[in-house]
């Protein structure tokens, strides 16, 4: 599945889009605008230039005191001569773009030195278009009919493209040098308007699986009000879903302990008061049967629990917490003459949660006394520095193997040749605790000897 585009990638496609069609539409409604203008401008130039011409052409004719109309070309370059050099060049570059034309009585009198090759006859009054060698030339004539006098001026429609594409460059180019200096003040605009957005992902990452409290949103533009709300909804359903369910659980536990609890007073005093040894061996299997159910009905208890609890970090101290927990089992480790040695520094304090933390390592001693075979050993050692606790069960018991130390987190999975009673759940209490803790559990062969090694690693603050 193509993974979708990032929010802030789809807003910086979206405003450059913008910025592209807003350009082309200021280009087009710049080119029109300045090809109207341009055309309105330089249309003037030509009347204005013809009817300058006209007056002077006009007097000299009148007053006769010159021979105004004897056919000759004007030069252009002889009529720059007295300019300095930069005049000189401005006024050829434009000269080259205009040109006129006298006629009288229908023959040529007078021209600039471009017009020799327009069409040898008047044009039409007013304006009109030619192509002279491949250039489009505008033209505006003046007509005298009683003189029969015509006065041309010629613009080369290539004076006037050059104006519109330098007007169009001049409104285009600042916007196109600006772009990548919007798309930087874009990216930063995006992330600052995006940072309550952020503030709320961090709210949300930043909770444990136990804490659904409502999201605060006072502090939050009201376009994400739907979101927090929606998200408030989501955790009111969810806390109520898990508060039916912890009902339930404790309800389910509580009517199961009760009659569990008669079944085995009842097959106590059956078996009491049986006197034949033999038939106390059937009440013996009902009497581990119960004891079995009763342990899976409270491990099933803890493990709800366990998922469902609120964590609080406090100063805990890894000795009082380890010797507190073999305390629990000490009955049983003398019942089996097991060796049990408590290894570590007395000072030893972490950031925890003393429960949570007393059942992960209660959870794993007590398989390490149960797979322990008699006169057995166990030791159990807290190592500690700047940056982690590790806390180190070592038993002499059957061990795990490679293969089965991955699945034997799973819940109600047991080793199949595995001899002594269980439902499965042990381990897979302890990785969920450590889990919530932030902690993680590895399983090792011991160096030395068969068993297992289980080392708890926590960070120490």
């Amino acid at each position: 599945m193509k993974k979708p585009l990032s929010l802030t990638l789809r807003l910086f496609l979206c405003v450059a889009a913008l910025n592209i069609v807003t350009m082309v539409v200021v280009g087009l409604l710049s080119l029109r605008s300045a090809n109207i203008n341009v055309s309105e401008d330089y249309d003037a130039q030509l009347i204005t230039e013809a009817s300058i011409l006209w007056e002077i052409i006009e007097e000299d004719a009148k007053d006769g005191t010159i021979d105004a109309f004897k056919a000759h070309t004007l030069d252009v370059e002889q009529t720059v001569n007295f300019l300095d050099r930069e005049e000189k060049d401005s006024m050829l570059d434009y000269a080259q773009w205009r040109a006129f034309s006298v006629w009288k009585d229908g023959k040529m009198a007078m021209n600039s030195d471009n017009a020799s090759v327009f069409p040898q006859q008047p044009l039409p009054a007013g304006f009109s278009t030619i192509t002279v060698g491949g250039d489009v030339w505008r033209a505006f004539s003046l007509y005298d009919k009683e003189d029969n006098l015509v006065v041309s001026t010629f613009e080369n429609l290539n004076d006037r493209n050059i104006l519109q594409r330098d007007i169009l460059l001049d409104v285009i180019a600042p916007l196109a040098v600006m772009l990548p200096l919007l798309a930087l003040l874009f990216s930063v605009g995006v992330g600052f308007g995006l940072k309550d957005l952020r503030k709320v992902a961090k709210r949300i990452a930043t909770r444990t699986s136990s804490d659904l409290s409502r999201l605060e949103s006072n502090d939050l533009p009201r376009e994400l009000a739907p979101l927090t709300h929606s998200v408030n909804q989501l955790l009111a359903t969810l806390e109520a879903s898990l508060a039916h369910e912890r009902e339930f659980i404790d309800h389910a536990a509580h009517e199961l302990r009760t009659p569990l609890s008669a079944l085995k007073l009842q097959t106590q005093l059956l078996a009491k008061s049986l006197k034949d040894p033999q038939s106390n061996e059937p009440l013996a299997e009902v009497l581990a049967s119960v004891d079995r159910t009763a342990r899976l009905v409270d491990q099933m208890l803890l493990l709800s629990r366990v998922t469902q609890q609120e964590i609080l970090l406090e100063s805990v101290n890894l000795y009082d917490v380890v010797q507190e927990t073999i305390g629990i089992y000490a009955v049983r480790v003398a019942d089996k003459n097991i060796k049990l040695t408590l290894q570590c520094d007395k000072h030893s304090e972490i950031k925890s949660q003393a429960e949570l933390l007393r059942t992960m390592i209660g959870t794993i001693l007590d398989n390490a006394v149960k797979y322990t075979p008699k006169n057995g050993e166990i030791t159990v050692q807290i190592e500690q520095d700047a940056k982690q606790a590790k806390i180190i069960i070592t038993d002499s018991g059957e061990g795990i193997s490679e293969e089965e130390r991955v699945r034997v987190f799973d819940r109600f999975y047991r080793i199949p040749s595995t001899k002594q009673p269980g439902s499965g759940l042990g381990l897979s209490i302890a990785r969920q605790i450590a889990h919530m803790l932030g902690a993680d559990i590895t399983l090792e062969t011991p160096k030395i000897s068969k068993g297992l090694r289980v080392s708890i690693i926590l960070a120490s603050s």
